[in-house]
């Protein structure tokens, strides 16, 4: 059956049936399966449609990114274990991480979104397990190095990780920008991060995703499930 004598049949004149959504060009065409005459075409066209639009879903999910599993899970007080995938999952990096650490959260402090400040800082045991293993020699820490940060958008912050009052390792010069424009909370945010080397250009890069949780205090971290 045709276009044109679907729409006489619907409205007794002829109309382009092109003008109107495809959900309601199936709807007149099942109206019109019950009240026509058999046609033998018409159900192998709308099954021919029915593996189209199969195919099509199939080929959409093989393009998804699948979640990246992790054993490197962490635990805080009160709260279940938490497992971030062991390389950052931003679309716009993909293929562009290079020597990456593992992943590690820190609760944000009071002073790490205080705007005088200007820094978020690093514990000790994350930098030396995490952190220390990827720097170059001609990574200066006393002056500092320019590293470049993402959030999960891949939005790009740029930033210095530096060595601050001879034992504190840190992010600066552009810190409060970050927490400004996620609008970062004492307690209740955290960051989990991860730094790599750039394939193309070698810089030291950070990769930052948050999450909120009901906390007004600091919660104490236990220990991670592949930690000895």
């Amino acid at each position: 059956m045709g276009k044109r004598k679907l729409s006489e049949w619907v409205n007794g004149k002829h109309v382009n049936l092109e003008e109107f959504s495809e959900e309601f060009r199936a709807a007149m065409i099942l109206l019109a399966i019950k009240h026509a005459k058999p046609d033998e075409k018409l159900p192998v066209a709308l099954l021919e449609r029915a593996d189209q639009r199969s195919r099509f879903t199939e080929e959409h999910a093989k393009t998804e990114p699948k979640p990246i599993q992790s054993s490197h899970s962490q635990t805080y007080q009160h709260f279940g274990p938490y497992s971030p995938p062991d390389c950052p999952p931003v679309r716009s990096l993909s293929g562009l991480i290079g020597a990456c650490s593992k992943p590690f959260e820190k609760q944000l402090t009071p002073t790490d979104v205080r705007t005088d400040q200007c820094r978020l800082s690093f514990n000790k045991a994350d930098v030396e397990n995490f952190l220390l293993p990827l720097l170059n020699k001609s990574d200066d820490l006393v002056r500092g190095t320019p590293v470049t940060v993402y959030d999960m958008n891949g939005k790009e912050c740029s930033m210095t990780f530096k060595r601050w009052a001879s034992k504190f390792h840190v992010l600066t010069e552009g810190w409060n920008k970050f927490c400004k424009e996620h609008e970062l909370r004492k307690y209740e945010d955290f960051v989990t991060v991860w730094m790599f080397r750039h394939v193309r250009t070698g810089e030291l890069c950070f990769v930052f995703s948050l999450r909120r949780m009901p906390v007004f205090n600091l919660l104490k971290r236990g220990p991670r499930a592949n930690d000895n």
